[in-house]
């Protein structure tokens, strides 16, 4: 089964990160989740399958993706890096046609992933920054 995956650093605590990796609305712009439907406009919907606050995993499947795949299972997962930093990693299984699979690792890794990746850092960089400063206010 294909599998895309993309990793990034944070310069925040794990728990700060996984914090706001668990609540798409707060870092990616297109992905929602919903327990009964959607309530609001959102470009991806996803289902969580499995969440681990412990392990600072969240597992997901879309119902229609908007990609020629199928059996879709993605995986948010937030490491501690020590220091007050993390790693993330995300990544997803499918199935597809094999002509399809360059074209797919390009679109969902580098425009989906990497991209909603890096908002996430920054959003928890700076979130984890005013922590910081109101402490020291």
């Amino acid at each position: 089964m294909p599998r895309i995956s993309r990793r990034t650093f944070v310069a925040a605590p794990a728990d700060v990160v996984w914090s706001m990796a668990n609540d798409f609305s707060q870092w990616h712009p297109k992905l929602r989740i919903y327990a009964d439907g959607p309530e609001a406009p959102a470009d991806l919907v996803v289902t969580v399958v499995e969440q681990d606050d412990e392990g600072m995993t969240l597992s997901y499947h879309m119902p229609d993706p908007p990609f020629p795949i199928k059996d879709h299972r993605a995986t948010i997962l937030v490491e501690d890096a020590g220091h007050q930093c993390a790693y993330v990693t995300w990544s997803a299984e499918f199935s597809a046609e094999p002509t399809v699979l360059a074209q797919l690792e390009d679109s969902i890794g580098d425009d989906i992933f990497a991209q909603a990746l890096d908002n996430l850092a920054t959003a928890a960089q700076d979130s984890f920054g005013a922590q910081q400063v109101a402490r020291t206010s």
